[in-house]
């Protein structure tokens, strides 16, 4: 299957997807797949075409992972500040005030994590194919005797489109809404986001986090330059 040796890059494109690209439908069908017919968060009742979009797609930037079949295996989406606001000032009741100090046109949220099903390849990889709940990140051997990354590469390659469309549009806060595990999974490899409102109920129990894209680039090249050199590379960790 993809994805057991080398880089993301290696048997993935990873690219902005432009509402007029064929790949845009399959970024909907997948996130239809998760949202409405394997996690229940939407009513698949309102999607007839079995296509998800909403309000806020015509306001984002969205990234997606797509393998030699042209298929979205993998996808996020940055929201930009619009007259409807980001999702998480609807969905949060009360957010702390840092939140209103970030500069609007320099901040997006980051929403529609979504990997694909067949693409968790380890029974307990969990929706963010991170190797379960508590994000075990220890290498596996495969069924073939081949050792797999410890690394989520899809993730990986999403978040490389992810900074390279965020500094080239000159954004410099990031949003979003992250179940806990996530948030100190992601911490592990100088991904630092800190809270910035209370848990809430939102396409699952998360927590409203920030920040500054600076910061997490000086993280990441501290703590795990391995994992920036595949961030901003595509190439597999030594």
């Amino acid at each position: 299957m993809p994805g057991e040796a080398g880089g993301p890059s290696q048997y993935f494109d990873f690219l902005k997807v432009e509402p007029t690209d064929p790949c845009w439908v399959e970024v909907q069908r997948l996130r239809y797949e998760v949202y409405c017919e394997e996690l229940n968060f939407l009513d698949p009742a309102n999607y007839p075409e079995k296509l998800e979009t909403d309000e806020f797609d015509p306001f984002s930037i969205q990234i997606a992972g797509i393998n030699d079949e042209k298929q979205a295996v993998a996808t996020l989406r940055l929201i930009r500040d619009s007259h409807l606001g980001f999702p998480l000032e609807r969905h949060a009741p009360s957010l702390f005030e840092s939140v209103r100090e970030l500069p609007r046109d320099k901040t997006v949220e980051v929403s529609r994590l979504i990997l694909a099903k067949r693409y968790r390849r380890r029974a307990n990889d969990g929706r963010y194919g991170t190797g379960g709940i508590e994000g075990d990140t220890r290498s596996r051997i495969g069924p073939a005797g081949q050792q797999r990354s410890s690394y989520p590469l899809i993730l990986f390659g999403l978040f490389r489109v992810m900074f390279e469309e965020s500094l080239n549009s000159g954004y410099q806060w990031w949003l979003a809404a992250m179940e806990p595990w996530l948030q100190a999974f992601l911490e592990r490899f100088g991904f630092v986001f800190a809270p910035v409102g209370r848990p809430i109920e939102y396409y699952g129990h998360v927590v409203p986090y920030a920040a500054r894209i600076e910061d997490i680039f000086k993280a990441v090249a501290e703590m795990k330059p391995e994992v920036l050199q595949m961030v901003l590379g595509g190439g597999e960790a030594g």
